[in-house]
């Protein structure tokens, strides 16, 4: 920046904000004359401007130029700091002391659009623009972002830094580390200035294991990343695959009652079984409805979900060591179970929970919502989804959904939905916690409203792969031969080749299926739910952003994250505006 651009700035800033509130209203308009200036390729956030604390007379703003920069204002000249999003100290000592409003809070009952970042330079600017646009016309703040897996899409810094690119599947495939995304979170909030509030979440610490050891090992990991997300305010704990599904009577091979009431024995002690028939074998009251628990079912339940439950007590009080005493949501995850998640499970679980001192302010049921794909709207193949119920059921543990749907619901899957959300709403409300919904991206307007009418707005719904999909859409869509199209067939080669040797699991095969069915690389009309493209890159091909550029041409072969983050201006402004459309969108069919 010259010394007239200099000057020029600090003579908008100085004359028109002294002694005046730095409201919204006067950052734009400074906005509006800061653009009739000729500042030789720097751009000033002016919507970012706060007062210097510790000077009255002085003022910092964040602008961009060839890399972003943090201005200090005042009479005696402008002093410049770099201010990307890796400059951790610098934004963390911006929020903390020179305006607190920019920090993350617990989201407690508030409704909130969840929103997963796993491009946070590109996609959370694009979400904190789409909660100014929500909260102007509807005065509703549903902010809650800076949101990813810890120990699936994101991991620890120096987990990031060993990963060597060929295991599309290991923990931080996004190659975003947990500290990375809070402070990006932080300096997406100060460049935007958004000052309203908003969450930030350390989504979904796996446990998982086969055998005690394997369990700790996990258990230790959760407890790792935990320690790097203890400046976020909200923790999501997954336990549900140490659920015992053999005590299900849903499970194909259900344990019957003599053999599970051999296991209760034997998981609980005497002082254990006695309070937990204590506290639950009784009839409860939710709002209109009520339930029978009656002994076996308990047995049952308490089978089921108890390793899962000590689990959650023991990381929620690993949380709140790490937190000092400062408030937090906690969100232990059932989502992504084998089964239906049912109200009286979710009465088990919560009970259980608050009644031990660790309560839930939201919960995920498992409401069989796959990511990043419509839901049903009729049992046999929908015309304008491009799927129906009974191929969508097809090898889940899931038996009662499709004769329920026939039986109960005239064959609507979406009103038995609706019916499932409004009596499980209930269920949290009753313990003064909000439903979560899980895999929230590509859902049709039809579930979204149902969804707003079941909760009756009181809802977090949670979105994430659908922004990463908008940005390879982008990608795709360039000319034939362009780079950055070139740039998007080599991910999608990679990631057919992973397949071919077995990288994604049972999954991998999918790969040769849609490829037979001529689905190509295209990912499907996002309107559709994606129904008509290759579903087998709608959900693994975001996992070659944390490996190499193999076949590079030119030999280059850096990790496609590497290059994704070079995309040029003008496809980053068409990936925000896509990315903010559909936050919007999503908020104007939820809260109907």
């Amino acid at each position: 920046m010259t010394t007239t651009d200099a000057s020029a700035l600090a003579a908008l800033i100085l004359d028109s904000a002294a002694n005046q509130a730095l409201t919204n209203e006067l950052r734009a308009r400074l906005a509006e004359r800061a653009a009739d200036l000729k500042l030789d390729g720097m751009r000033p956030l002016l919507a970012s401007l706060e007062r210097d604390p510790d000077e009255p007379a002085a003022y910092y703003v964040a602008a961009d130029r060839a890399s972003p920069q943090l201005l200090h204002v005042s009479r005696r000249g402008v002093q410049v700091r770099p201010f990307a999003s890796t400059d951790q100290e610098s934004i963390r000592w911006f929020a903390e002391k020179v305006n607190r409003a920019f920090l993350p809070r617990p989201q407690r009952a508030l409704t909130a659009i969840a929103v997963g970042n796993r491009h946070p330079e590109i996609s959370l600017p694009a979400a904190f623009r789409a909660f100014r646009e929500i909260l102007e016309k509807r005065g509703l703040n549903l902010a809650s972002t800076v949101q990813l897996s810890a120990t699936r899409e994101m991991t620890t810094d120096d987990a990031i830094a060993a990963r060597d690119g060929e295991n599309p599947t290991a923990a931080g495939h996004t190659r975003v580390s947990i500290r990375h995304l809070y402070h990006a979170g932080l300096w997406a909030a100060i460049r935007t200035g958004w000052r309203e509030g908003y969450n930030a979440e350390a989504d979904h610490f796996i446990v998982t294991g086969s055998n005690a050891n394997e369990i700790a090992r996990s258990v230790e990991a959760a407890k790792e990343a935990i320690r790097h997300a203890a400046w976020y305010t909200k923790f999501t704990t997954d336990t549900s695959r140490l659920f015992t599904l053999d005590a299900d009577t849903r499970h194909p091979a259900a344990w019957s009652d003599s053999t599970v009431a051999g296991r209760f024995d034997a998981i609980f002690s005497a002082h254990e079984r006695a309070w937990i028939l204590g506290e639950f074998v009784q009839r409860v009251a939710v709002e209109s409805a009520a339930y029978d628990f009656t002994r076996p079912e308990v047995i049952r339940l308490a089978v089921k979900f108890g390793e899962s439950l000590k689990l959650n007590e023991e990381l929620f009080d690993f949380i709140r060591q790490e937190k000092s005493g400062e408030p937090f949501d906690f969100e232990p995850s059932i989502d992504e179970a084998e089964t239906l998640t049912t109200p009286k499970e979710l009465f088990f679980y919560m009970r259980w929970l608050k009644l031990r001192g660790r309560p839930a302010q939201l919960v995920p049921p498992n409401l069989g919502f796959k990511k990043r794909q419509a839901y049903p709207e009729a049992v046999e193949t929908s015309p304008t989804t491009g799927v129906g119920l009974s191929d969508y059921v097809h090898h889940k543990m899931w038996p009662e959904l499709a004769s329920r749907v026939v039986t109960d619901f005239g064959s609507r899957p979406v009103d038995e939905l609706a019916h499932r959300v409004r009596e499980l709403a209930a269920v949290a409300r009753h313990f003064d916690g909000t439903l979560s919904i899980h895999s929230g991206s590509g859902k049709q307007a039809e579930v979204l409203e149902s969804i707003g009418r079941s909760t009756a707005g009181r809802v977090n719904y949670k979105i994430s792969g659908e922004l990463q999909l908008q940005l390879f859409d982008v990608l795709s869509e360039q000319p034939a031969g362009s780079p950055w199209r070139a740039l998007y067939e080599r991910m999608v080669e990679r990631c057919n080749e992973f397949a071919a040797h077995g990288a994604f699991g049972a999954e991998s095969e999918l790969a040769e299926t849609y490829r037979a069915m001529g689905r190509g690389s295209y990912l499907g009309d996002a309107a559709r739910g994606r129904v008509d493209g290759n579903l087998f890159l709608v959900f693994w091909l975001g996992n070659l952003v944390g490996s190499r550029d193999g076949r590079s041409p030119d030999g280059d072969r850096r990790f496609f994250k590497e290059k994704l983050d070079e995309l040029p201006g003008e496809l980053i402004v068409e990936v925000q505006k896509r990315n903010a459309r559909y936050i919007v969108w999503l908020a104007e069919h939820l809260m109907v």
